[in-house]
Order: C-alpha cells, then structure tokens, then sequence
C-alpha cells in the first residue's frame, strides 16, 4: 500500500488540554468530536482525513519525522563537537568577525555564533540527600494513601522502536 499525501489542513485547530483523554467512541469523545465539528466513525460517512491511506500516511510521516530528528541530533552534536574544537584551537577567532560588544562570532548580518558554558550541576551533602529520600518516602506515603492528588497532562503519541 502507498502511502498517501497527508492534508495540509489539521484536523484539529486547538484543544485544550484535558486533564485525561476518554476512551474511543466514548460519550465524552463524541462530545468532543462534536465540539470540533467531526462526526464519528459510527455515523457512516467517509472522511478522507481518516481514511485507511490518510491515517497510514499519518503513522509513516510521523516515523520518517521522528527518523530525521535522530540523525538531525546525530548530527547537530558532530557539529558542536566540531565547532568547539576549532574554538579550542583558535579557528574561529581567526576566521570569523567577532560579534557585537566582542561577544561570539558574526556568521550573518543578523546572527550571532556564542558560546554558552555549560548549566550548573550540584552535589548535595549528605544530609540534605537524606532529606530529599525523606521528602520521596512522604510522597510516596502520600500518593498510596490518597492524600496526594494526581492529574494526567494532554495525551501525546510516541514512537519507539520495537526490541525484538
């Protein structure tokens, strides 16, 4: 089966978040589908959004976006890595103008190349660790025991490789 050319037009404009998703076909999802102006697959009638081709072109899509950001990351680390070399040996000092107030590298009319340290990384005393396993033995307590709420964020789809 090939797939199909996916419509430009989202099927959902906004929502807002809920604090669960309902289950399929439920009342609170033909509610919500009803909100959005989108009759159930129970009404009968073909949508071509949701048409076997549109939803198979909707999965292979979505698995060629999510192959594209690993190798985008892949390859966006090879090239700090890269880049940080060559400020390590002065390449880019030598190469590129400086920036505005000497502040990193013009590498456009409009943009800067900076380089950021890294983010604060702490290491607690033993007694404040001690505390923290405290404060989770607490929540734990507290979430079996009810006194502690729970809310679930808006549901999201993820794609993961199967181990065989």
């Amino acid at each position: 089966m090939t797939a199909t050319p996916i419509a430009t037009t989202p099927v959902v404009t906004a929502l807002a978040a809920p604090s669960a998703e309902p289950a399929p076909g439920s009342p609170q999802a033909l509610l919500l589908l009803a909100g959005l102006g989108i009759l159930p697959a129970s009404a009968g009638l073909a949508d071509p959004r949701f048409s076997p081709d549109a939803i198979q072109g909707c999965i292979t899509r979505l698995l060629t976006l999510k192959q594209e950001q690993e190798a985008l990351a892949e390859e966006q680390k090879q090239l700090h890595d890269q880049l940080r070399l060559a400020h390590l040996r002065g390449d880019l000092q030598q190469h590129l103008p400086a920036g505005k107030d000497g502040n990193g590298y013009r590498i456009a009319p409009q943009t800067l190349l900076l380089r950021r340290p890294g983010r604060r990384q702490w290491r607690y005393s033993l007694s404040c660790k001690e505390l923290e396993c405290q404060l989770k033995a607490r929540q734990s307590y507290e979430q079996h025991s009810g006194e502690a709420t729970c809310s679930l964020g808006a549901s999201f789809w993820e794609v993961r490789s199967v181990k065989d």
